[in-house]
């Protein structure tokens, strides 16, 4: 029998030193709604998501990762993974989404896996009468439609694309191999396209993230979002162009708080649950399929940047 445990990538839980600018930048350029505020942190969605939110935006001295939240497959799955995982706790959930089974990934990183979730209620401004969107699409900024994928920072890249294929039963798609037998960059998911990407970060630092990626509807809006970019002075890192991996068309940019965004389209759909992860080599195009330019040096840095945010973090709770 074949187990699946992961239904979809649910939220992620950022960290970011100017929190204010941090939830403008998201919702007036990036185009996500608001739809909560409870104490430090922010809660935004993608106009097209149907949970209460898809990021957390919480204050803290760097930008950083709080925690990654999966859905589960059905709502039995967070006790197999209490059962595989003992080390880690149960809590009674969070903004939006009930019980759920929290656990630390090799590399530091913070995952919760959990079942019940509220279905967002559109208030009467944004409401739609189309039974498959959750409200109504009133364009802001770039328009993000839905969270796409995290990208996590790690000193062992095999050992944590193991361990998240065993922990949780994500796929592994593919895979950059700088020269033989040094990955620079690995892919895995739940279902057809990867929502959880691994790069090397040799910093010591525990639970670092490199980027978080959010998703469009057409190939041509990503080259509207760099205008969208340039228009409210927001440097572009890396792109417009696109991956080799995926055959995604991209884009990098940060937002104020210092968080690397990626904002991306199209690619393919991989359903074959007996594929098998191909190695490609820089030189085949993985970040590049023009093969016209690299990637710059700056797109591997992740965040936090230095060790004493990270034990600041520890030391206010902020990992716990």
């Amino acid at each position: 029998m074949t187990e699946v445990l992961v239904s979809q990538l649910a939220h992620v839980q950022i960290f970011s030193p100017r929190p204010a600018e941090t939830v403008e930048w998201f919702r007036n350029v990036l185009g996500l709604e608001q739809s909560g505020q409870e104490g430090q942190s922010a809660y935004l969605r993608g106009w097209a998501e149907w949970f209460q939110h898809s990021v957390e935006i919480t204050e803290g001295p760097e930008p950083g990762l709080g925690h990654i939240g999966w859905r589960a497959q059905g709502p039995g799955d967070p006790d197999t993974v209490a059962r595989n995982l003992p080390e880690g706790q149960w809590s009674d959930g969070g903004f939006g989404y009930g019980k759920t089974y929290r656990f630390r990934g090799p590399g530091g990183h913070l995952n919760e896996l959990f079942w019940e979730v509220e279905r967002y209620q559109a208030p009467p401004e944004l409401a739609t009468d189309q039974p498959d969107r959750p409200q109504a699409l009133k364009p802001r900024g770039i328009a993000a439609r839905y969270i796409d994928h995290v990208t996590i920072g790690t000193d062992d890249l095999a050992r944590d694309v193991n361990f998240y294929k065993d922990a949780l039963k994500l796929r592994h798609t593919a895979s950059i191999e700088a020269e033989p037998g040094f990955k620079v960059f690995a892919t895995l998911t739940s279902h057809v396209t990867h929502e959880m990407g691994l790069v090397p970060d040799f910093s010591g630092i525990r639970g670092r993230v490199n980027h978080l990626a959010f998703g469009l509807d057409q190939r041509a809006d990503v080259h509207t979002a760099a205008q969208v970019l340039m228009g409210h002075d927001t440097p572009i890192e890396f792109g417009p162009g696109i991956h080799g991996i995926d055959e995604i068309t991209y884009l990098y940019a940060r937002e104020p708080g210092g968080m690397r965004i990626e904002i991306n389209a199209g690619g393919w759909r991989n359903y074959m649950p007996d594929w098998e992860a191909p190695n490609w080599t820089p030189a085949q195009g993985g970040t590049n399929i023009y093969r016209t330019h690299g990637m710059p040096d700056s797109m591997m840095e992740s965040f936090p940047r230095t060790q004493e945010a990270a034990e600041q973090m520890h030391a206010t709770g902020m990992f716990t």
